[in-house]
């Protein structure tokens, strides 16, 4: 079992002892997050009228809210990136084949020169052996 964390914060001007599988960074991290948002809470006309209950839940809900935003961003991110890489996938395919193509091709041009070549020296032969046969006559 993983050995637990344990560090004092301070939220809200009150001293908590934290413990967790987090490092104390991570926790220390998580604690002035909180508390910034407290203070950031705190700055709403009529924040001292309401019961703590209802500034735990404003809280709460004010921190919801982000992590609810954040995963919409989230979603939307991993979607547009398995799109990227539907799109990366099928140009890499398009690669592939026009990589096929061209060694196709490729080869193609040195089976048509060998036959160039051939029939290069073939007429050569052939126009040799008429000049001979005209010079015999």
């Amino acid at each position: 079992m993983a050995n637990k964390s344990r560090i004092s914060v301070v939220i809200d001007g009150k001293v908590f002892l934290l413990s967790g599988d987090g490092s104390e960074t991570h926790m220390q991290r998580i604690a002035s997050y909180v508390d910034g948002k407290i203070r950031e809470i705190k700055k709403q006309d009529n924040y001292r009228k309401l019961s703590p209950e209802y500034r735990s839940m404003l809280l709460a809900l004010n921190i919801s809210d982000e992590l609810f935003k954040l995963q919409d961003e989230l979603s939307i991110f991993n979607e547009q990136h398995q799109d990227n890489e539907q799109e990366l996938y099928k140009l890499k395919q398009e690669i592939v084949d026009k990589e096929m193509r061209i060694d196709t091709a490729n080869k193609l041009v040195i089976e048509y020169k060998t036959k160039v070549n051939e029939l290069q020296k073939r007429i050569i032969e052939l126009e040799t052996r008429s000049r001979f046969d005209e010079t015999n006559k």
